[in-house]
């Protein structure tokens, strides 16, 4: 019987695994303001994201990078520290503004068709880049998993907003691929052929 349980559990395991593949969307690099942070939303569809890092756009100096997030808009909260996360923190050398400067942040969620709130800011003498933007909760760049919305530029860490401004850089994703038909059909030919097993060893 433990055979078939096997058989069973590694077919289903294959029906429902799906190959994460890697993903970015970005605003870009260009920028006419800055302060410590930006504080802004993001829009997910019909699947579930994990962000795996950032390209940020940081003004030339080294850097503590803090990234927060939280469940539903930032409005509302953006000078409430109890509203927020700490998903992670870490040093870095900024490439000069302008440029990416890859931030490598302990992965972490974004549920499907789901507004979260997302803060990135700067403990140190580096700032963050940005562009000024034209309101508050509009499109600033999107496809067809995400929407990166215009929000506020942050005094550290939960001080002074500027508003409306726009991310100035680019959210690196993976998402989880469907299973393809042929793997479905697997399944299916999998418990066809267990249902087959266990009625020939009770005959």
């Amino acid at each position: 019987m433990n055979k078939y349980f096997r058989f069973f559990a590694a077919i289903l395991s294959l029906a429902t695994m799906g190959a994460a593949h890697g993903a970015a969307l970005s605003t870009g690099f260009t920028s006419n303001n800055s302060q410590n942070g930006i504080m802004f939303d993001v829009v997910t569809f019909s699947n579930a994201l994990t962000v795996t890092g950032f390209d940020l756009n940081l003004s030339s100096a080294a850097s503590i990078i803090e990234v927060y997030k939280k469940s539903g808009s930032f409005v509302g909260s953006q000078d409430s520290a109890s509203a927020w996360t700490l998903v992670g923190s870490t040093a870095i050398t900024s490439n000069g503004s302008g440029n990416a400067t890859f931030v490598d942040i302990a992965d972490f969620g974004l549920e499907a068709n789901a507004t979260t709130g997302l803060y990135i800011t700067s403990q140190g003498t580096g700032y963050t880049q940005y562009t000024n933007g034209t309101g508050v909760g509009n499109v600033a760049a999107a496809n067809a998993d995400l929407q990166i919305l215009e929000g506020h530029g942050k005094a550290y860490a939960f001080s002074t907003n500027y508003s409306p401004r726009i991310f100035s850089g680019t959210i690196q994703y993976e998402v989880a691929a469907v299973p393809e038909p042929s793997t479905w059909a697997m399944m299916g030919l999998g418990l066809v052929g267990l249902a087959f097993s266990r009625r020939k060893a009770k005959a």
